[in-house]
């Protein structure tokens, strides 16, 4: 069977369009997958008051509540805070004071736990978490998703 001249230019074109087509469909599939209501991940703030490094990273802000990572590191104090006594949430203009602490107690050079607050937190709040009882305040601002 011969192919005639004008049927191999459209044989031509038809086989160029389906390897085309397979790897834009190959193209697409090994993309990651992309979510546009995913909130962007909360940045941590580093913060040393004296010779204590505080993290602090907010792990949730929405209407659940607030809960933050906390890590605290040193050499040379001991890290003997009450951090549910000590820790502010502020929400816009609202001042919340009731955290619990999960993670460990007092003492010791390194403690690493989480700060939960159960006051909602608006999309598009301020929010700002305070701790005291250090050399000096420590504070992070972020805005909530």
């Amino acid at each position: 069977m011969t192919i005639t001249t004008p049927y191999r230019r459209k044989l031509v074109l038809f086989v160029a369009a389906a390897l085309i087509a397979a790897g834009a469909v190959a193209w697409l599939a090994a993309r990651p997958a992309t979510d546009s209501n995913t909130a962007p991940a909360m940045e941590t703030r580093v913060v040393q008051a004296g010779s204590v490094e505080v993290t602090m990273t907010p792990l949730t802000l929405d209407r659940s509540g607030a809960v933050f990572e906390i890590k605290l590191d040193t050499h040379s104090v001991e890290l003997d805070q009450d951090l549910a006594a000590s820790a502010r949430l502020r929400i816009g203009d609202q001042q919340v004071e009731s955290a619990v602490w999960e993670g460990p107690g007092s003492g010791g050079h390194h403690r690493e736990g989480q700060l939960r607050f159960s006051a909602e937190v608006p999309a598009g709040a301020a929010v700002e978490l305070r701790l005291t009882g250090f050399a000096s305040d420590v504070a992070g601002t972020w805005t909530a998703p």
